[in-house]
């Protein structure tokens, strides 16, 4: 069985009783909460405090590497009971300000400002596509790194989000395969499907309405684009304007694409408890982590491949079980971003002068 262990200022310490470590896509940074039932059985002149760089590792892979956020120690006669909650590295990323001299990125790629943006917290930047380069990004005093980071990967259609080593990792939607992939009754103890058209519609509208229309003189018709749901049963319309510009139509119109998308993705979601922590090749389910399905039972394709969004180890008094939920990848894809650069002169004299 897969032990977890604690390693803080040297020291590790193993034979925790109740377990929660979640990571996810969406989820920065990852954390943990652990538990005893004796303070550090076994181990000696080991200190524990709110703060320490620490490690957490499954039988002997590092899942979450960060800082202890809260110690708590409970006693009473007859016990002495010890818990202990982290985060990920990138918790900074989260909770601090940006700073960055000057305050503003000058032909930067979306790699480039979030290195920058992470360095002081002692933070790497694993960039696995380095992104479009970014003529000017002001920051914006009080803004969090986490939030500009997310922004500009945005703009170069790529992901963010937390490794094991604590590190920001920026890239595409992973086609990395989980072994074996979820049969109910085999390595599968429980799954749901959970299938939503609340937050879907039948036509997603785009319209560019052009500055013609405020004329005493002339009528300038709308320009439409329009996406359509098929498994949307009724007429459910919804509309949006498009941003300025000939780009902002384009971009507005890959954001009514991608909230068709996104929305069957998010409307198709299903839940997962494995039996064990590991795949059928033994590694940890880790996740944007592509997972195949066998679960006729609940009406899904045989073999339809769904992305692992969110992954927690659990174990506790019902016992040890691997909680995940899993959507088609669409439901991952980042959200299309308007950029508008600087006129060309205005850029040139900041690179210049």
């Amino acid at each position: 069985m897969d032990d977890v262990s604690l390693t803080v200022n040297g020291s590790t310490v193993a034979g925790w009783t109740t377990v929660r470590v979640t990571r996810g896509m969406e989820r920065i940074p990852a954390d943990f909460d652990i538990g005893m039932a004796e303070r550090y059985p076994g181990v000696a002149d080991v200190t524990v405090s709110a703060g320490d760089p620490c490690t957490l590792a499954i039988g002997g892979d590092t899942v979450i590497t960060g800082y202890v956020d809260r110690v708590i120690d409970q006693i009473d006669a007859h016990s002495h009971a010890l818990s202990i909650a982290g985060r990920g590295k990138c918790e900074d990323l989260v909770d601090c300000a940006a700073q960055y001299d000057g305050f503003q990125f000058v032909n930067a790629t979306a790699a480039d400002i979030a290195a920058a943006l992470a360095k002081p917290f002692g933070i790497a930047v694993k960039a696995l596509a380095p992104g479009l380069v970014i003529p000017q990004y002001i920051l914006n005093v009080g803004d969090t790194p986490y939030a500009v980071i997310d922004r500009v990967c945005k703009i170069s259609q790529l992901l963010c989000y937390e490794d094991a080593d604590g590190d920001l990792v920026i890239g595409p939607l992973s086609t990395d395969e989980a072994a074996g992939g979820f049969t109910l009754g085999v390595n599968c103890e429980r799954a749901g499907y959970t299938r939503d058209l609340s937050q879907r519609f039948s036509e997603y509208r785009v319209y560019l309405v052009g500055t013609a229309l405020l004329l005493d003189t002339g009528i300038q018709p709308l320009s439409e684009y329009t996406v359509t749901d098929p498994c949307v049963p009724r007429y459910r319309p919804r509309a949006f304007i498009a941003e300025t510009n000939d780009a902002g139509a384009t971009v507005s119109n890959q954001h009514a694409q991608w909230e068709c998308n996104r929305r069957t993705g998010r409307g198709n979601v299903v839940t997962v408890t494995a039996s064990s922590w590991r795949d059928a090749a033994g590694t940890l389910y880790t996740p944007n982590t592509l997972a195949a399905l066998s679960m006729p039972q609940l009406k899904l394709i045989d073999g339809q491949k769904f992305t692992i969004g969110e992954v927690t180890c659990r174990r506790d008094s019902s016992g040890t079980a691997c909680d995940l939920t899993l959507m088609p990848p669409q439901a991952f894809q980042p959200e299309p971003v308007l950029y508008l650069p600087l006129p060309q002169d205005a850029t040139a004299a900041l690179t210049t002068g």
